[in-house]
Protein backbone atom coordinates (compact mmCIF):
# COMPACT_ATOMS: atom_id res chain seq x y z
CA UNK A 1 0.00 0.00 0.00
CA UNK A 2 2.80 2.07 0.69
CA UNK A 3 4.83 1.82 -2.19
CA UNK A 4 1.44 2.48 -4.26
CA UNK A 5 1.40 5.84 -2.49
CA UNK A 6 4.95 6.70 -2.84
CA UNK A 7 4.84 5.95 -6.42
CA UNK A 8 1.61 8.38 -7.31
CA UNK A 9 3.99 10.92 -5.59
CA UNK A 10 6.88 10.67 -7.58
CA UNK A 11 4.47 10.63 -10.53
CA UNK A 12 3.21 14.38 -9.23
CA UNK A 13 6.79 15.26 -8.68
CA UNK A 14 10.62 14.51 -8.76
CA UNK A 15 10.81 14.13 -4.43
CA UNK A 16 8.80 11.01 -2.91
CA UNK A 17 8.21 13.19 0.22
CA UNK A 18 5.02 15.98 1.18
CA UNK A 19 6.77 18.92 1.29
CA UNK A 20 6.20 21.31 4.31
CA UNK A 21 4.87 24.15 1.35
CA UNK A 22 2.38 21.31 0.34
CA UNK A 23 1.16 20.59 3.71
CA UNK A 24 0.33 24.11 4.89
CA UNK A 25 -1.32 24.80 1.41
CA UNK A 26 -3.12 21.85 1.74
CA UNK A 27 -4.02 23.09 5.85
CA UNK A 28 -6.71 25.83 6.53
CA UNK A 29 -5.18 27.98 8.87
CA UNK A 30 -8.11 28.78 10.38
CA UNK A 31 -8.86 26.03 12.17
CA UNK A 32 -5.80 26.24 14.26
CA UNK A 33 -7.04 30.26 15.32
CA UNK A 34 -10.57 28.66 15.89
CA UNK A 35 -9.23 25.58 17.89
CA UNK A 36 -7.41 28.39 20.28
CA UNK A 37 -9.86 30.78 20.65
CA UNK A 38 -12.61 28.26 21.71
CA UNK A 39 -9.79 26.81 23.91
CA UNK A 40 -9.93 30.87 24.94
CA UNK A 41 -13.21 30.39 25.62
CA UNK A 42 -13.13 27.54 27.75
CA UNK A 43 -10.66 28.84 30.04
CA UNK A 44 -12.98 31.72 30.36
CA UNK A 45 -16.30 29.88 30.92
CA UNK A 46 -13.67 27.76 33.74
CA UNK A 47 -12.55 31.16 35.86
CA UNK A 48 -16.36 32.07 35.56
CA UNK A 49 -17.64 28.94 37.06
CA UNK A 50 -14.52 29.38 39.72
CA UNK A 51 -15.73 33.00 40.57
CA UNK A 52 -19.73 31.80 40.78
CA UNK A 53 -18.51 28.94 43.32
CA UNK A 54 -16.67 31.54 45.60
CA UNK A 55 -19.73 34.22 45.29
CA UNK A 56 -21.50 31.33 46.46
CA UNK A 57 -19.56 29.88 49.68
CA UNK A 58 -18.95 33.51 50.74
CA UNK A 59 -22.98 34.45 50.58
CA UNK A 60 -22.29 37.34 47.77
CA UNK A 61 -24.72 35.99 45.24
CA UNK A 62 -27.97 38.06 46.65
CA UNK A 63 -26.12 41.08 47.43
CA UNK A 64 -27.24 42.89 44.40
CA UNK A 65 -31.00 43.15 44.29
CA UNK A 66 -31.35 44.56 40.39
CA UNK A 67 -30.10 42.83 37.07
CA UNK A 68 -29.60 44.89 33.91
CA UNK A 69 -28.60 43.34 30.59
CA UNK A 70 -26.19 46.38 30.00
CA UNK A 71 -24.78 45.72 33.44
CA UNK A 72 -24.96 48.11 37.01
CA UNK A 73 -21.70 50.51 37.76
CA UNK A 74 -20.48 50.33 41.09
CA UNK A 75 -21.29 52.98 43.24
CA UNK A 76 -19.14 56.15 43.51
CA UNK A 77 -20.27 57.59 46.54
CA UNK A 78 -21.26 57.25 50.15
CA UNK A 79 -24.92 58.22 49.77
CA UNK A 80 -24.96 55.51 46.69
CA UNK A 81 -24.14 52.80 48.74
CA UNK A 82 -25.65 53.83 51.67
CA UNK A 83 -29.09 52.98 49.23
CA UNK A 84 -27.42 50.05 47.69
CA UNK A 85 -26.79 48.47 51.32
CA UNK A 86 -30.98 49.80 52.18
CA UNK A 87 -32.35 48.14 49.14
CA UNK A 88 -30.17 44.99 50.52
CA UNK A 89 -31.71 44.89 53.66
CA UNK A 90 -35.24 44.72 52.67
CA UNK A 91 -34.55 40.99 51.33
CA UNK A 92 -34.73 37.95 53.22
CA UNK A 93 -30.75 37.16 53.53
CA UNK A 94 -30.06 40.05 55.35
CA UNK A 95 -32.83 39.43 57.73
CA UNK A 96 -32.45 36.34 58.56
CA UNK A 97 -28.71 35.48 58.32
CA UNK A 98 -26.73 38.98 58.37
CA UNK A 99 -28.44 41.52 60.14
CA UNK A 100 -25.30 42.36 61.45
CA UNK A 101 -23.36 43.41 58.34
CA UNK A 102 -21.42 45.84 58.44
CA UNK A 103 -21.00 48.51 55.17
CA UNK A 104 -17.17 47.51 54.72
CA UNK A 105 -18.74 43.63 54.80
CA UNK A 106 -21.62 44.56 52.52
CA UNK A 107 -19.29 46.27 49.65
CA UNK A 108 -16.99 43.20 49.73
CA UNK A 109 -19.71 40.69 48.99
CA UNK A 110 -21.41 43.25 46.29
CA UNK A 111 -17.97 43.56 44.38
CA UNK A 112 -17.29 39.43 44.46
CA UNK A 113 -20.99 39.70 42.87
CA UNK A 114 -20.33 42.25 40.86
CA UNK A 115 -17.41 40.89 39.14
CA UNK A 116 -18.95 37.68 38.45
CA UNK A 117 -21.97 39.25 36.86
CA UNK A 118 -19.03 41.42 34.59
CA UNK A 119 -16.61 38.33 33.95
CA UNK A 120 -19.83 36.69 32.09
CA UNK A 121 -20.39 39.97 30.01
CA UNK A 122 -16.36 39.67 29.33
CA UNK A 123 -16.90 35.55 28.47
CA UNK A 124 -19.39 36.95 25.76
CA UNK A 125 -17.01 39.29 24.24
CA UNK A 126 -14.20 36.82 24.17
CA UNK A 127 -16.85 34.29 22.30
CA UNK A 128 -19.28 37.03 20.47
CA UNK A 129 -16.53 39.16 18.64
CA UNK A 130 -13.89 36.49 17.42
CA UNK A 131 -17.12 35.01 15.66
CA UNK A 132 -18.39 38.08 14.00
CA UNK A 133 -14.64 38.06 12.45
CA UNK A 134 -14.64 34.01 11.76
CA UNK A 135 -17.93 34.33 10.09
CA UNK A 136 -17.34 37.62 8.32
CA UNK A 137 -13.84 35.90 6.89
CA UNK A 138 -16.61 32.45 5.82
CA UNK A 139 -14.21 30.59 7.97
CA UNK A 140 -16.91 28.45 9.86
CA UNK A 141 -17.34 25.05 8.27
CA UNK A 142 -21.12 25.33 7.37
CA UNK A 143 -21.60 22.08 9.62
CA UNK A 144 -20.24 23.97 12.30
CA UNK A 145 -22.57 27.03 12.03
CA UNK A 146 -25.51 25.78 13.99
CA UNK A 147 -23.54 24.59 16.96
CA UNK A 148 -21.91 27.95 17.00
CA UNK A 149 -25.10 29.95 16.66
CA UNK A 150 -26.33 27.60 19.35
CA UNK A 151 -23.31 28.69 21.66
CA UNK A 152 -23.76 32.25 21.51
CA UNK A 153 -27.10 31.41 22.80
CA UNK A 154 -26.90 29.38 25.46
CA UNK A 155 -24.06 31.66 26.55
CA UNK A 156 -26.51 34.90 26.25
CA UNK A 157 -29.19 32.45 28.67
CA UNK A 158 -26.73 32.28 31.04
CA UNK A 159 -27.33 35.42 32.37
CA UNK A 160 -30.75 35.10 32.50
CA UNK A 161 -30.89 31.79 34.21
CA UNK A 162 -28.40 33.52 36.38
CA UNK A 163 -30.98 36.21 37.85
CA UNK A 164 -33.98 33.73 37.44
CA UNK A 165 -31.64 32.17 40.16
CA UNK A 166 -31.27 35.04 41.92
CA UNK A 167 -34.93 35.78 42.12
CA UNK A 168 -35.62 32.86 43.83
CA UNK A 169 -33.59 33.76 46.93
CA UNK A 170 -34.92 37.49 47.24
CA UNK A 171 -39.27 36.35 46.88
CA UNK A 172 -40.30 36.02 50.33
CA UNK A 173 -43.66 34.45 49.01
CA UNK A 174 -41.35 31.19 47.88
CA UNK A 175 -39.86 28.41 50.24
CA UNK A 176 -36.29 29.17 49.62
CA UNK A 177 -36.90 32.71 49.24
CA UNK A 178 -38.17 32.95 52.51
CA UNK A 179 -35.37 31.35 54.29
CA UNK A 180 -33.02 33.62 52.43
CA UNK A 181 -31.50 31.25 49.85
CA UNK A 182 -31.97 30.31 46.26
CA UNK A 183 -33.70 28.04 44.89
CA UNK A 184 -31.45 24.84 44.66
CA UNK A 185 -33.16 23.45 41.00
CA UNK A 186 -32.56 26.61 39.65
CA UNK A 187 -28.73 27.03 41.04
CA UNK A 188 -28.53 23.07 39.99
CA UNK A 189 -30.01 24.68 36.40
CA UNK A 190 -27.82 27.34 36.16
CA UNK A 191 -24.45 25.35 36.68
CA UNK A 192 -25.84 22.60 34.65
CA UNK A 193 -25.98 24.78 31.51
CA UNK A 194 -22.40 25.95 32.50
CA UNK A 195 -20.82 23.04 32.23
CA UNK A 196 -22.78 22.31 29.11
CA UNK A 197 -21.39 25.45 27.37
CA UNK A 198 -18.12 24.24 28.63
CA UNK A 199 -18.29 20.39 27.33
CA UNK A 200 -19.81 21.58 24.01
CA UNK A 201 -17.14 24.42 23.41
CA UNK A 202 -14.41 21.84 24.84
CA UNK A 203 -15.65 19.05 22.53
CA UNK A 204 -15.90 21.72 19.27
CA UNK A 205 -12.55 22.73 20.15
CA UNK A 206 -10.66 19.33 20.09
CA UNK A 207 -12.62 18.46 16.53
CA UNK A 208 -10.85 21.67 15.17
CA UNK A 209 -7.75 21.00 16.71
CA UNK A 210 -7.71 16.95 15.41
CA UNK A 211 -8.52 17.91 12.22
CA UNK A 212 -6.16 20.62 11.90
CA UNK A 213 -2.89 18.17 13.22
CA UNK A 214 -4.57 15.18 10.73
CA UNK A 215 -4.52 17.27 7.73
CA UNK A 216 -0.71 17.98 8.77
CA UNK A 217 0.07 14.47 8.89
CA UNK A 218 1.36 12.10 5.72
CA UNK A 219 -1.01 9.29 4.63
CA UNK A 220 1.12 6.42 6.64
CA UNK A 221 1.02 8.45 10.01
CA UNK A 222 -2.54 8.24 9.45
CA UNK A 223 -2.84 4.55 8.65
CA UNK A 224 -0.63 3.76 11.79
CA UNK A 225 -3.02 5.91 13.77
CA UNK A 226 -6.30 4.21 12.36
CA UNK A 227 -4.29 0.88 12.88
CA UNK A 228 -3.44 1.70 16.70
CA UNK A 229 -7.30 2.66 16.98
CA UNK A 230 -8.64 -0.55 14.90
CA UNK A 231 -7.67 -2.58 18.03
CA UNK A 232 -9.72 -0.59 20.28
CA UNK A 233 -13.15 -2.65 21.39
CA UNK A 234 -15.97 -0.42 20.70
CA UNK A 235 -17.22 -1.55 24.20
CA UNK A 236 -14.44 0.36 25.60
CA UNK A 237 -15.13 3.60 23.46
CA UNK A 238 -18.49 3.12 24.77
CA UNK A 239 -17.47 3.11 28.28
CA UNK A 240 -15.22 5.96 27.61
CA UNK A 241 -18.65 8.40 26.89
CA UNK A 242 -20.65 6.58 29.83
CA UNK A 243 -17.78 7.80 31.87
CA UNK A 244 -17.56 11.29 30.88
CA UNK A 245 -21.92 11.20 31.77
CA UNK A 246 -21.26 9.52 34.49
CA UNK A 247 -18.45 12.21 35.75
CA UNK A 248 -21.40 15.06 34.78
CA UNK A 249 -23.93 13.64 36.61
CA UNK A 250 -21.84 13.49 39.74
CA UNK A 251 -21.45 17.54 39.58
CA UNK A 252 -24.71 17.30 38.74
CA UNK A 253 -25.75 15.77 42.14
CA UNK A 254 -22.96 18.37 44.04
CA UNK A 255 -25.36 21.76 42.21
CA UNK A 256 -27.69 19.86 44.68
CA UNK A 257 -25.17 19.76 47.60
CA UNK A 258 -24.64 23.03 47.17
CA UNK A 259 -27.74 24.62 46.88
CA UNK A 260 -29.35 22.58 50.02
CA UNK A 261 -25.94 23.18 52.57
CA UNK A 262 -26.01 19.72 52.38
CA UNK A 263 -22.42 19.64 53.20
CA UNK A 264 -22.92 20.90 56.53
CA UNK A 265 -24.18 17.80 58.26
CA UNK A 266 -22.96 14.42 58.51
CA UNK A 267 -18.93 15.56 59.01
CA UNK A 268 -17.76 12.35 58.70
CA UNK A 269 -16.74 9.55 55.93
CA UNK A 270 -17.42 7.32 55.22
CA UNK A 271 -19.72 6.31 57.17
CA UNK A 272 -23.20 8.63 57.93
CA UNK A 273 -24.09 8.52 61.67
CA UNK A 274 -21.79 5.47 62.20
CA UNK A 275 -24.03 3.70 59.27
CA UNK A 276 -23.93 3.41 55.13
CA UNK A 277 -27.01 4.04 55.06
CA UNK A 278 -28.35 6.85 57.42
CA UNK A 279 -31.73 6.20 59.28
CA UNK A 280 -33.05 9.74 58.11
CA UNK A 281 -31.90 9.35 54.45
CA UNK A 282 -35.89 9.97 53.78
CA UNK A 283 -38.07 12.51 55.05
CA UNK A 284 -41.66 11.50 55.51
CA UNK A 285 -43.00 14.72 55.15
CA UNK A 286 -41.99 15.79 52.18
CA UNK A 287 -44.50 15.24 49.32
CA UNK A 288 -44.11 13.68 46.99
CA UNK A 289 -41.49 11.66 47.85
CA UNK A 290 -39.21 12.40 44.79
CA UNK A 291 -38.21 15.48 46.57
CA UNK A 292 -36.05 13.98 48.74
CA UNK A 293 -33.93 13.17 45.90
CA UNK A 294 -33.40 17.11 45.22
CA UNK A 295 -34.47 18.82 48.49
CA UNK A 296 -33.80 16.52 51.65
CA UNK A 297 -30.17 17.31 52.88
CA UNK A 298 -29.32 13.62 54.05
CA UNK A 299 -30.11 12.16 50.56
CA UNK A 300 -28.79 14.46 48.38
CA UNK A 301 -25.22 14.61 50.64
CA UNK A 302 -25.83 10.04 50.13
CA UNK A 303 -26.38 10.83 46.91
CA UNK A 304 -23.86 12.29 45.39
CA UNK A 305 -21.22 9.96 47.69
CA UNK A 306 -22.46 7.14 46.45
CA UNK A 307 -22.06 8.88 42.48
CA UNK A 308 -18.46 10.10 43.64
CA UNK A 309 -17.47 6.25 44.79
CA UNK A 310 -19.33 5.25 41.33
CA UNK A 311 -17.00 7.62 39.42
CA UNK A 312 -13.92 6.84 40.94
CA UNK A 313 -14.55 3.10 40.95
CA UNK A 314 -15.31 3.54 36.89
CA UNK A 315 -12.07 5.73 36.33
CA UNK A 316 -10.29 2.86 38.06
CA UNK A 317 -11.42 -0.24 35.99
CA UNK A 318 -11.16 1.98 33.18
CA UNK A 319 -7.61 2.70 33.46
CA UNK A 320 -6.76 -1.10 34.66
CA UNK A 321 -8.90 -2.09 31.44
CA UNK A 322 -6.76 0.32 29.12
CA UNK A 323 -3.35 -1.03 30.74
CA UNK A 324 -4.72 -4.24 28.58
CA UNK A 325 -4.94 -2.40 25.64
CA UNK A 326 -2.68 -0.49 22.60
CA UNK A 327 -3.58 2.85 22.92
CA UNK A 328 -2.53 5.88 21.26
CA UNK A 329 0.15 8.01 22.98
CA UNK A 330 -2.31 10.52 23.71
CA UNK A 331 -5.10 8.24 25.17
CA UNK A 332 -2.58 6.56 26.91
CA UNK A 333 -1.49 10.03 28.60
CA UNK A 334 -5.23 10.60 29.10
CA UNK A 335 -6.53 7.32 31.44
CA UNK A 336 -3.02 8.63 33.38
CA UNK A 337 -4.50 12.16 34.08
CA UNK A 338 -7.97 11.20 34.46
CA UNK A 339 -6.86 8.38 37.15
CA UNK A 340 -4.65 10.83 39.42
CA UNK A 341 -7.23 12.98 38.94
CA UNK A 342 -10.45 10.99 40.53
CA UNK A 343 -8.22 10.40 43.74
CA UNK A 344 -7.40 13.87 43.91
CA UNK A 345 -11.06 14.97 43.21
CA UNK A 346 -12.12 12.29 46.44
CA UNK A 347 -9.71 13.11 48.66
CA UNK A 348 -10.61 17.13 47.89
CA UNK A 349 -14.20 16.03 48.36
CA UNK A 350 -13.92 13.78 51.62
CA UNK A 351 -11.20 17.04 52.96
CA UNK A 352 -14.19 18.86 52.26
CA UNK A 353 -16.77 17.44 54.30
CA UNK A 354 -14.49 16.40 57.27
CA UNK A 355 -13.33 20.53 57.92
CA UNK A 356 -17.09 21.75 57.63
CA UNK A 357 -16.72 23.15 54.38
CA UNK A 358 -14.11 25.81 54.06
CA UNK A 359 -14.16 27.51 50.63
CA UNK A 360 -11.15 27.06 49.58
CA UNK A 361 -11.29 23.49 50.22
CA UNK A 362 -14.88 23.99 48.65
CA UNK A 363 -14.16 25.81 45.93
CA UNK A 364 -10.81 23.60 44.86
CA UNK A 365 -13.12 20.86 44.87
CA UNK A 366 -15.71 22.21 42.49
CA UNK A 367 -13.08 23.26 40.06
CA UNK A 368 -11.70 19.77 40.38
CA UNK A 369 -15.76 18.47 38.81
CA UNK A 370 -14.82 20.58 36.06
CA UNK A 371 -11.13 19.46 35.52
CA UNK A 372 -12.29 15.78 36.09
CA UNK A 373 -14.82 15.92 33.12
CA UNK A 374 -12.15 17.81 30.84
CA UNK A 375 -10.05 14.85 31.11
CA UNK A 376 -12.42 12.28 30.84
CA UNK A 377 -14.07 14.25 27.80
CA UNK A 378 -10.43 14.68 26.20
CA UNK A 379 -10.23 10.78 26.51
CA UNK A 380 -13.32 9.57 24.89
CA UNK A 381 -12.31 11.98 22.09
CA UNK A 382 -8.57 10.47 21.25
CA UNK A 383 -11.00 6.89 21.12
CA UNK A 384 -12.75 8.04 17.88
CA UNK A 385 -11.92 7.08 14.42
CA UNK A 386 -9.80 10.35 12.75
CA UNK A 387 -9.91 8.89 9.25
CA UNK A 388 -12.86 10.23 8.17
CA UNK A 389 -11.79 13.55 9.27
CA UNK A 390 -8.54 13.44 7.44
CA UNK A 391 -10.41 12.27 4.64
CA UNK A 392 -13.09 15.14 4.75
CA UNK A 393 -9.56 17.51 5.22
CA UNK A 394 -7.38 16.48 2.82
CA UNK A 395 -10.65 16.40 -0.48
CA UNK A 396 -10.16 20.17 -0.22
CA UNK A 397 -9.27 22.19 -3.31
CA UNK A 398 -5.12 21.62 -4.55
CA UNK A 399 -4.76 18.53 -2.85
CA UNK A 400 -2.14 16.66 -3.77
CA UNK A 401 -2.36 13.01 -6.02
CA UNK A 402 -1.26 11.41 -2.75
CA UNK A 403 -3.38 12.81 -0.29
CA UNK A 404 -6.11 12.28 -2.58
CA UNK A 405 -5.61 9.14 -2.82
CA UNK A 406 -4.80 8.31 0.91
CA UNK A 407 -8.45 10.26 1.89
CA UNK A 408 -9.79 7.76 -0.74
CA UNK A 409 -8.78 4.93 0.85
CA UNK A 410 -9.86 5.94 4.02
CA UNK A 411 -13.77 6.50 3.38
CA UNK A 412 -13.70 2.75 1.26
CA UNK A 413 -16.04 -0.30 2.95
CA UNK A 414 -12.82 -2.38 3.09
CA UNK A 415 -10.68 -0.04 4.53
CA UNK A 416 -10.87 -2.30 7.94
CA UNK A 417 -9.91 -5.26 6.42
CA UNK A 418 -7.26 -3.34 4.59
CA UNK A 419 -5.69 -2.19 7.88
CA UNK A 420 -5.85 -5.40 9.29
CA UNK A 421 -4.18 -7.20 6.04
CA UNK A 422 -1.26 -4.47 6.47
CA UNK A 423 1.07 -6.14 8.35
CA UNK A 424 3.86 -5.51 10.97
CA UNK A 425 6.43 -4.64 8.43
CA UNK A 426 4.10 -1.66 7.18
CA UNK A 427 3.43 -0.47 10.66
CA UNK A 428 6.98 -0.66 11.42
CA UNK A 429 7.19 1.71 8.22
CA UNK A 430 4.37 3.83 9.26
CA UNK A 431 6.21 4.59 12.93
CA UNK A 432 9.49 5.24 11.31
CA UNK A 433 6.91 8.01 9.54
CA UNK A 434 5.47 9.24 12.61
CA UNK A 435 9.12 9.67 13.96
CA UNK A 436 10.15 11.62 11.15
CA UNK A 437 6.90 13.69 11.91
CA UNK A 438 7.93 14.19 15.53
Amino acid sequence: FFRVIRRLQSTARPSARVTEEEIMRDTPTHYRAMAWWLYGCCGMVFGMVALGGITRLTGSGLSMVEWKPTGIMPPTTAEAWEEEFRKYKQFPEYQKHNNDLSMSDFQWIWFMEWGHRMAGRATGMVFGLPLLYFGFKGAIPRKLVPRMLGLLALGGSQGLIGWWMVRSGLDDNERFGGEGRVSPYRLAAHLSMAFVLYTVLFNTALGLHTTQRLMEMVPSAKLHRQNLLNRIPTSFRIASVGLASLVGLTAFSGAFVAGNHAGMIYDEFPTMGGKFVPEDLLNPYLEPKWRNLFEHDTMVQWNHRVLAMATLGGVTSTYFWSRLLVLPPNARMASHLMMAMSTVQVSLGISTLLLHVPVPLASAHQMGSLTLLTLSLWFAHTLRSTLPLAATATMAPGTTVAAAAAAALTVAPEMPKLLRAIGSDVVEEGEDEMESID
